[in-house]
């Protein structure tokens, strides 16, 4: 299984209320990987990473990075969700925020939390009207 179907694992296993609906689609290069619906029924689309924290914009692939520069200004709700295995720790990106034509840019999450914590904070985030 790939490290990141893991990381939907346990997306899935955290956050149950948000009902996420795993995306493989071989249309749309680039789609995120799977969408989410807050508490206010707004559809939250993901990309799930894993990955080193400062490798995060090395490890997307042109089309992701091309996909999250141009629809993030078109709808708000496209985040990354990254799962450090050095840190053992999940970052949380929001891609409106993140510059994907700069390579090694140092790129602040919204949140991050260790790996046996409470997913709380990320669940606050998701749950905010973008």
């Amino acid at each position: 299984m790939s490290r990141e179907k893991n990381l939907y694992k346990m997306v899935k296993d955290k956050l149950p209320e948000f009902n996420p609906i795993r995306i493989e689609t071989t249309t749309i290069n680039g789609f995120p990987d799977m969408i989410l619906f807050n508490k206010n029924r707004h559809a939250l689309f993901i990309e799930c990473k894993v990955c080193e924290r400062d490798k995060l914009i090395q490890n997307l692939r042109p089309h992701q990075k091309s996909f999250h520069h141009k629809y993030c200004q078109i709808f708000g709700n496209l985040f990354i969700l990254q799962r450090s295995l050095k840190e053992r720790r999940i970052f949380l990106y929001r891609s409106i925020f993140l510059n994907f034509l700069e390579q090694n840019a140092d790129h602040s999450p919204l949140i991050s939390v260790s790996l046996g914590e409470t997913w709380q904070p990320i669940r606050e985030i998701l749950n905010d009207d973008h």
